[in-house]
C-alpha cells in the first residue's frame, strides 16, 4: 500500500512541467510593482508625519511667545526642537513680529520646509515640494477692566 502510494506520487512529480522560469518571469513582473507601491507609502508617509508635526510645531512655538513678557527667539526654538524630534534639520521658522512688545496683539510661527531635503527615499514622488505650516494666536495682555460701552 505504501509502495504504491509512493510510485504515484513520483509518476506525478515526473510527468508536472517545471515552472522555475515561469516564475522567475512572474517575479520579474510584479516585483518592481510591488517595491513601487512599498516606497511610495513609505514616502507619503513621511511627508504626512512631516506635514503634521509641522503644524503642531508652528502652534506650539506660537503658544511660547503669547504670554507676557516672551522672546520671539523662545517660539523658534520651539518649533525647531519639535520638528528635531522626527528627524527634520532643514527647516525655516519665521516669528511675526519680530519685536513683541507690550502693544502686540497677535503673533504668527511661520514654517517652512523643502521636502527634497527631508525626504528618506529619493523624492521621486515629491520633488520640488516645500511644506508650509502656520499658525497665529492672539496674545495674553490684559489692559485693565472697563466699563460700560
Amino acid at each position: 500500500m505504501k509502495r504504491a502510494f509512493r510510485e504515484r506520487t513520483n509518476r506525478r512529480a515526473d510527468s508536472m512541467p517545471s515552472r522555475r522560469g515561469a516564475t522567475i518571469v512572474e517575479f520579474a513582473l510584479v516585483a518592481p510593482v510591488f517595491f513601487l507601491l512599498l516606497f511610495g507609502g513609505i514616502e507619503f508617509a513621511t511627508l504626512s508625519t512631516i506635514r503634521a508635526t509641522s503644524h503642531n510645531a508652528a502652534y506650539e512655538g506660537a503658544r511660547k511667545i503669547v504670554i507676557p513678557g516672551a522672546d520671539p527667539a523662545i517660539g523658534k526654538a520651539e518649533a525647531e526642537r519639535i520638528m528635531g524630534i522626527i528627524g527634520v534639520d532643514t527647516l525655516t521658522v519665521t516669528v511675526t513680529p519680530s519685536v513683541i512688545t507690550h502693544d502686540t496683539r497677535e503673533v504668527t510661527v511661520s514654517i517652512s520646509i523643502p521636502y527634497d531635503d527631508n525626504a528618506v527615499i529619493v523624492p521621486m514622488f515629491t520633488g520640488g515640494l516645500t511644506i508650509v505650516s502656520s499658525t497665529t494666536l492672539a496674545t495674553e495682555r490684559y489692559d485693565g477692566i472697563v466699563a460700560g460701552p
